[in-house]
């Protein structure tokens, strides 16, 4: 009878199924521990080795998950693990795939990427954080949408992960400072992704990327200023006494920080009160005439306003098609969504300046700006 030595024990291979299934459930994890060792220490021969995955194959359908827990455990990292045995073991309880989804390289990313498509969260976790990862499988996680998977995957260097993945968690995670300082500390982040990063983050952590992914001092600070027009133009949303807002244009023009980047700002968040009393202030008109003239007659009124203003010449056309999406968006019975004119915002400037590439507002804000500068 051919026999198989395991730790000094003799299994024979006559009565395979016997041994995995009816042992006594003392026994069981006991001999998965012992068979699993030494099938991962390579002390067995081919013969050996082949008779082991077919006890593998029935530990793997042991009714105790105990037993099958233990086998998940010693076989995790053999590479000599057959695809069909680690893919069942993968699907299993989470007791017993864990250690596959986190350790096997006998998984290929289809089986990766339908074990996340599964939703189970914490089999995703483990996928996570296994040693490396394919572009495919990262942008699987983020689209999970999950704090706490991406919060793994950002920490995981050995994570491929595309520009488009990372331009999704931007737009998922955009106010996170948690996850903003997982992407400061990623080693390798392409150009779009670290001055959409400047934009959104403030601060030390703004100082840290600029330092850590060698900005271009230039470069530097004029995404250090968007940032800070950035936030200037979501606080100035709060402000909606007419006469504050007149005191607040006037101070920003006698600073000259009435920028050509932050009217945009304001005019894409719908602020026309301000922005009407920005114009007027940059084209030393009234106030209350120029707010009301850009409400009732739209572009008509802004290239008025526009050629007194000093403002670059070849940024017309995108105040005009600002100012438009959202008059039209205001007079309109169902208001579109934020979202909604945002696309539609970005659409029509990427139509009227070739050297605009479509991104988030933020992104086309900056471009423009410095096409406005370069001119």
């Amino acid at each position: 009878m051919n026999t198989l030595s395991v730790a000094g024990q003799f299994v024979e291979t006559t009565v395979l199924d016997e041994l995995a299934n009816g042992l006594a459930m003392t026994q069981r994890p006991a001999l998965a521990a012992r068979l699993g060792s030494a099938f991962v220490g390579d002390r067995l021969s081919e013969r050996e080795r082949q008779v082991a995955i077919a006890i593998f194959r029935c530990l793997a359908g042991d009714t105790e998950i105990e037993v099958r827990r233990m086998l998940a455990e010693q076989i995790k990292s053999s590479p000599l693990l057959p695809h069909s045995l680690a893919l069942k073991l993968a699907q299993d309880v989470e007791a017993v795939a864990l250690p596959i989804l986190e350790n096997s390289f006998v998984l290929t990313d289809e089986d990766l990427l339908s074990i996340i498509g599964s939703g189970n969260v914490v089999k995703q976790r483990a996928i996570a954080r296994r040693d490396l990862l394919s572009e495919a499988v990262s942008d699987a996680l983020v689209g999970t949408r999950r704090k706490d998977v991406v919060e793994l995957l950002l920490a995981n260097e050995g994570a491929d992960i595309a520009e488009d993945s990372y331009a999704k968690l931007l737009d998922t995670f955009a106010d996170d400072p948690e996850i903003q300082e997982l992407l400061v500390d990623r080693p390798m982040l392409p150009f779009d992704i670290r001055y959409r990063l400047v934009l959104l983050v403030s601060g030390d952590l703004q100082a840290r990327l600029i330092e850590e992914h060698a900005f271009p001092s230039t470069l530097a600070d004029q995404l250090i200023r968007h940032g800070h027009e950035r936030a200037l133009a979501h606080s100035l949303l709060a402000e909606t006494d007419p006469q504050g807002i007149d005191v607040a244009a006037l101070r920003l023009h006698k600073n000259g920080e009435l920028t050509a980047t932050l009217l945009l700002r304001t005019l894409w968040l719908g602020q026309l009160q301000f922005f009407g009393a920005a114009m007027a202030a940059l084209a030393r008109t009234p106030s209350a005439k120029a707010r009301e003239n850009l409400r009732r007659n739209g572009s008509a009124a802004l290239r008025e306003l526009y050629a007194k203003s000093g403002l670059p010449a070849q940024l017309q056309k995108a105040f005009q098609v600002i100012l438009e999406t959202v008059l039209e968006a205001r007079r309109s019975e169902t208001a579109p969504t934020q979202e909604a004119q945002d696309r539609r915002i970005v659409q029509e400037l990427v139509q009227s300046y070739r050297r605009v590439s479509p991104e988030a507002p933020d992104n086309v804000i900056f471009q423009l700006g410095r096409l406005g500068s370069e001119g």
